[in-house]
């Protein structure tokens, strides 16, 4: 039985081993469909924190921080080289998270200056 799982694993390694460069590989999918399959919308998320009562507690601010987090991954994945970015998804998130207001209205300020996609 020993002997049978060892060759199995062994199978299963070489097997792998001239594909286990697709293991890290992102799919190669649009911002825009990555927004649609989770059901947001990056610039109208940013477009909504100037909202009155959209930085205070409460509902709207979790579902904003929520999107917010999904737009960073999309557009700013973990583990990617630190480009600037416009609009930073990721500072909007830090800075509305630690209740921030001048860095969320600095970087909100920034964002108009973004091309029209605003990704």
């Amino acid at each position: 039985m020993n002997r049978w799982m060892a060759c199995l694993l062994f199978a299963a390694g070489a097997a792998s081993g001239a594909d286990s460069d697709l293991v890290n590989e992102r799919f190669t999918t649009s911002g825009e469909d990555m927004e649609a399959h989770w059901a947001i919308d990056c610039s109208a998320t940013v477009a909504a924190l100037t909202e009155p009562g959209a930085q205070g507690a409460g509902q709207r601010r979790a579902e904003l921080a929520d999107a917010l987090r999904k737009c960073g991954f999309i557009y700013q994945p973990p583990g990617a080289d630190t480009v600037d970015h416009c609009p930073d998804y990721n500072r909007l998130l830090q800075a509305l998270e630690k209740d921030d207001t001048s860095a969320l209205d600095k970087s909100l300020k920034q964002a108009p200056a973004c091309a029209t996609t605003l990704h």
